[in-house]
């Protein structure tokens, strides 16, 4: 019968057990790999101009390794003499926009965050202000050698050899993108928010990159589907922070001209079909949320409706309809079909009010199945303690408001310390139908995957879009 508890528990989830257990994951996975992995470029207590922190922020940052910029690749393994580094011998030191955009936008996300915990718990809240530091100084980096010659952010290779101190990149690709530029001008915005000396230099710098893309809007047109779905994410991170008039405009063009080319897009696009298909319904609705255009959630639904569709109820998951690979799934691919379930109910609450329903019921058995089962995530953070006012509801302390550990991670999956590996996203995954299990994928970190996911898992928390 030792069985039976955590059995009953996986099969009890709530939507909202779920949505807790992803933030808890993306918070917690954040804090270990940007503080203590040593992950890419590192900065130390003395780099960040002490004077700016306070002591208890300091304290946060003691003995760790705070990144300002983070590597494309690594081994997740983390050392067994008590310190969370990984193998610096087995770093890609690629440096993509991507993800050390989406890096700096999860901690100034998380920054307001922990400000909520303002005047209830000192340690809490000293992240608030450590992570809202850190990603300046990040910002600050990819402003002075991430750029090449026109000014434009590119993806870059540290070729700085092990004896010299002085930096030394090399550009990765001859072009740039768009949406790299568009993610970046969302994270100096966000960043000018959190208001110092440097806050109107940010701002400023936001709105140059914005003002590009006024200038050059009819290049944005012609760029690949690909593409202009990203940019349109980029643009829609934007919107939120700022409600400016241009960036709904650009954004509203972007968003029409997907929905006219989506269907020939998808046709042509097999193999990319699934995951695009899944941003553009991400984008409708957080257009809508935002404008209330019931336009972008009738888009929503449709697509909704589509990748619904594609869930076997034999196998309890889903199979995409793909050419072929229909059985290997990426990353991105099964987090962003669980991030679409999650936004309907949010925005269909009227339709969609029994919490029976065959939607919730399809969330919870691809959660299990291909999340939790799959071995896609290779460990996952232990839950707070009960003195910790994040166990509880409001962070109020009272006995009534203590959540259950089912909010925050599931039992059957092990923490970072107990198998020495970071919590982490894997590449992807292969189920075979006829043995009916998934096969175990191989430890690596990719920093593109893991930055996107845990930023929108953040994100969409944050702003209340699921």
């Amino acid at each position: 019968m030792r069985y039976m508890g955590p059995f009953l528990r996986i099969n009890s989830l709530t939507e909202q057990n779920i949505k807790n257990q992803l933030f808890h994951l993306s918070k917690e996975a954040m804090k270990h790999i940007v503080l203590h992995t040593g992950g890419g470029l590192t900065t130390s207590r003395k780099d960040f101009k002490i004077k700016n922190l306070h002591q208890s922020e300091l304290n946060l940052i003691k003995g760790s390794y705070p990144l300002i910029c983070i590597y494309k690749k690594a081994d997740p393994k983390i050392s067994s003499d008590s310190k969370l580094l990984w193998d610096i011998k087995e770093l890609k030191k690629d440096v993509l926009i991507s993800s050390n955009a989406f890096m700096s936008l999860a901690l100034l996300e998380l920054s307001d965050y922990y400000s909520k915990f303002k005047d209830l718990d000192e340690s809490k809240y000293s992240h608030c202000g450590l992570y809202a530091k850190l990603t300046k100084r990040q910002l600050q980096f990819y402003f002075s050698y991430l750029r090449d010659e026109n000014g434009v952010f590119v993806d870059k290779a540290n070729i700085t050899p092990e004896d010299e101190n002085e930096l030394k990149f090399e550009n990765k690709y001859a072009e740039f993108k768009f949406s790299d530029q568009s993610f970046l001008m969302a994270a100096f915005y966000k960043a000018s928010l959190y208001e110092d000396k440097d806050s109107e230099e940010f701002k400023n710098f936001s709105l140059d990159i914005l003002n590009m893309f006024k200038n050059y809007k009819d290049e944005l047109y012609n760029l690949n589907m690909d593409e202009i779905i990203k940019l349109a994410l980029g643009f829609n991170i934007m919107y939120e922070y700022y409600k400016d008039e241009d960036v709904k405009f650009i954004l509203l063009d972007l968003l029409e001209l997907i929905q006219e080319n989506y269907e020939e897009y998808t046709i042509l696009q097999k193999k990319r079909k699934f995951e695009n298909q899944c941003l553009c319904s991400l984008n409708y609705i957080m257009f809508y949320k935002n404008t209330g255009i019931l336009k972008f959630k009738d888009l929503y639904s449709s697509i909704y409706e589509s990748i619904l569709n594609l869930y076997n109820e034999d196998l309890s998951l889903f199979i995409k309809d793909t050419d072929k690979d229909k059985m290997v799934y990426s990353a991105e691919e099964i987090n962003l079909y669980i991030m679409c379930l999650l936004a309907y109910n949010k925005f269909f609450s009227e339709e969609n009010s029994n919490s029976e329903s065959n939607e919730n019921r399809i969330l919870l058995n691809v959660f299990k199945k291909q999340l939790v089962e799959s071995g896609i995530i290779s460990s996952w953070p232990e839950a707070p303690s009960l003195d910790d006012r994040e166990r509880y509801i409001n962070f109020s302390l009272n006995s009534e408001d203590l959540l259950d550990e089912d909010n925050f991670k599931m039992n059957s999956i092990p923490t970072p310390e107990s198998i020495e590996i970071s919590p982490v996203f894997l590449k992807e995954i292969k189920f075979s139908e006829r043995k009916g299990i998934f096969k175990t994928p191989k430890d690596s970190f990719y920093s593109e995957k893991n930055m996107f996911i845990f930023f929108l898992y953040i994100f969409l928390n944050n702003h209340e879009s699921f």
